[in-house]
This record gives structure tokens, sequence and C-alpha cells, in this order.
């Protein structure tokens, strides 16, 4: 089995990453123990992208 190595994009910490259930599209989200932040690395829509907005 393969293991991915995921840091959090709020404070870059990779031992305090868990996974934390699936959105409303079926995409896994990840939670930081350290700063209780929550994302996800797949989005269904292409707009709510991280960067996609910035100039």
């Amino acid at each position: 089995m393969a293991s991915v190595s995921i840091s959090c994009p709020s404070c870059s910490a990779t031992d305090g990453v868990v996974r934390n259930g699936k959105s409303t599209a079926g995409h896994q989200r990840s939670l930081c123990s350290h700063c209780r932040k929550t994302w996800q690395l797949q989005f269904t829509y292409t707009a709510s992208q991280p960067g996609t907005h910035q100039k």
C-alpha cells in the first residue's frame, strides 16, 4: 500500500494531518491537528482551487 505525505497548507505541519471525512462531492478532506484547519486536495470545480482568482 502506498502512502502519501500531506502537509498542512496553513502551518506546514506533516505529523498531525489526519483524514476528516469526505466533501459533498465525495473528495477526501484533511484536518491538521495543530492549527485545526481543514482542506481538500481535489476539487470538482476549477473555480474552487486555491489561486484561481489571483492575478
